[in-house]
């Protein structure tokens, strides 16, 4: 199967006329099949599970972002802090913004974002498609994004091999902080794209630069609801949509999983947390 194609093409589309989709395909129903779900790794560099991740977790988060968010002036002082409508104008998501960069500060302290990072969901599906247990990278790595309604600031396609140089080998784990429909800018991942090895990056950072895809290439992406996540390889080709929503901050978080390099006759991690 080439880069990019995938099986039943019968619901691509066009998202507002500019990025091509298929739907993403659910895994969760295969969690207890690890052979299955190997399977699907191997062909598409990436998991897509509905529910995996406690709904509580994730809205904690959610919403220390936003009282970060309202306090920093990101938000329609009009609007209930809870709405996440973007304050007019205001463009959010910069890497280099000085303001961004504070909220990265302000996570990384974060009893919720740990909580949300460690959950064990999370490990338990990395286990099952790795067969090895694995750790969340307690590092900068990991990172909570705010991204405005301004389509221009859509996150680029990108390998984050390229950007996470301290991890040897890991997996990436998106959840998405509240329900995110596609016109709000989800993720969108190239299925088969990780076969191809680390590819060139052009530019600085995930906005200004990142790898240069055909235009017809076809990404899978679906409205997503809160509790679902995706976990991707390094070198799945991953963006961002654009947001289209308007007036609505897309809110989400990404975190990084190494492994133990050889699973010993007790694994204490799955002895103690009941895996």
């Amino acid at each position: 199967m080439e880069v990019g194609a995938v099986a039943g093409l019968d619901g691509m589309e066009a998202v507002n006329g500019s990025v091509l989709t298929t739907a993403l395909e659910d895994a969760a129903p295969f969690l207890a099949d690890s052979e299955r779900l190997g399977e699907l790794a191997a062909r598409d560099g990436f998991l897509f599970i509905r529910g995996l991740v406690p709904e509580e977790l994730a809205l904690a988060l959610r919403a220390r972002v936003l009282d970060f968010a309202s306090a920093t002036g990101w938000l329609d002082p009009d609007a209930m802090v809870s709405e996440a409508r973007a304050l007019a104008g205001k463009r959010i998501g910069y890497y280099q913004d000085p303001e961004w960069v504070n909220l990265q500060a302000h996570v990384q302290t974060c009893a919720e974002m740990w909580a949300l990072g460690d959950c064990v969901a999370i490990h338990r599906a990395l286990r099952a498609v790795a067969g090895r247990s694995s750790y969340l990278c307690l590092s900068t790595a990991n990172t909570c994004r705010v991204f405005s309604p301004h389509p221009d600031m859509a996150t680029q396609p990108h390998q984050d091999a390229h950007y996470v140089r301290m991890i040897g080998e890991f997996w990436t784990v998106w959840v998405p902080l509240g329900h995110c429909p596609v016109e709000l800018g989800p993720l969108a991942l190239l299925a088969g794209s990780h076969r191809g090895g680390l590819q060139e990056h052009a530019g600085e950072g995930i906005v200004d630069g990142g790898v240069a895809v055909p235009d017809d290439a076809v990404w899978s992406a679906a409205d997503l609801r809160c509790g679902d996540a995706i976990l991707f390889q390094p070198y799945t080709l991953h963006r961002s949509l654009p947001n289209r929503s308007g007036d609505r901050l897309r809110l989400s978080a990404d975190f990084r999983y190494g492994f133990w390099e050889a699973d010993g006759c007790l694994d204490w991690r799955a002895s103690a947390l009941g895996w």
